[in-house]
């Protein structure tokens, strides 16, 4: 009786691989050895992620509610219900202290977003329901509304500062709020279903630069040939470091031996359109 396997993720069967096929990839394997010792390049041994992804979570519940508590503070500082004396001067006191919470605001939103991907890499959400899977991955973009949105319209229709003061808190809060949702976005987020499809599937270990966001199957690909640094270990590692998308050149010289549909594959800057599986 023939061996059946079958896809834990979907119950999809997956063909085993033939004999030219794995002499074909210990091939490709023992040419990748060889293209890295003759390019020069330095290839670093990825690290193992530390931390869980509860404990990255709890660290950014704890910052988003000081995040919080900066943005209430600075509310009921602008409401006159407390204030602060720095100097005789009382329109420099409150622009001091708006100030002071809202960068601390910043701050606090701007880490926790951070950790909240971190945690998004490590475990991520099923995108089975797409609104929640999208409201899960842009959470710090969400927080980052709540933590200076409320305090902008406050600032807007207050009336009890003085007109320079108004304008420079209100800029200064407008511009945490654009920089704190643009650095907070996740615009490349991965799924538990991608994730898990890439483990199953990618077994070698991959490479990835330090910059930009997409893995590769090769060391010789074309998109980091010219990189003087490359990072190498697994696919788990290289998703936990951020790089959540299979590079398209990679995925298109591999697509005899990767179910194209359930990885995360981005087109390449050039390319007319996305790499469709081997029939």
């Amino acid at each position: 009786m023939a061996q059946k396997i079958v896809r834990a993720s979907d119950g999809r069967e997956i063909k085993p691989a033939s004999e030219e096929k794995k002499a074909r990839k210990a091939a490709a394997a023992a040419e990748q050895v060889e293209e890295k010792a003759k390019s020069g390049r330095k290839i670093v041994q990825a690290e193992p992620t530390k931390g869980s992804s509860a404990g990255y979570r709890a660290g950014a519940i704890v910052l988003w509610i000081l995040a919080l508590a900066c943005e209430f503070a600075a509310i009921m500082a602008l409401t006159k219900n407390f204030t602060i004396r720095f100097t005789k001067n009382g329109n420099t006191n409150m622009l001091i202290l708006l100030i002071g919470f809202i960068v601390l605001d910043f701050i606090f939103a701007v880490v926790a977003a951070q950790l909240w991907k971190k945690a998004n890499r490590i475990k991520p959400m099923s995108e089975k329901n797409k609104f929640l899977f999208y409201l899960w991955s842009e959470m710090g973009v969400i927080m980052a509304c709540i933590c200076f949105i409320p305090l902008i319209i406050l600032l807007l229709k207050s009336n009890k500062l003085d007109k320079k003061t108004k304008t420079i808190v209100t800029a200064v809060a407008a511009a945490a709020l654009l920089i704190a949702g643009v650095t907070s976005a996740d615009y490349h987020p991965v799924s538990a279903e991608q994730k898990a499809e890439a483990e199953t599937s990618i077994t070698d270990d991959v490479y990835w630069t330090t910059f930009g966001h997409k893995y590769h199957l090769d060391v010789d690909c074309q998109a980091i040939v010219n990189s003087n640094t490359v990072y190498e270990g697994t696919v788990t590692e290289a998703i936990e470091s951020g790089r959540t998308a299979i590079c398209s050149f990679c995925a298109k010289r591999h697509a005899d031996e990767l179910d194209l549909d359930a990885l995360n594959v981005e087109k390449e800057i050039g390319e007319e359109e996305a790499v469709a599986p081997a029939a």
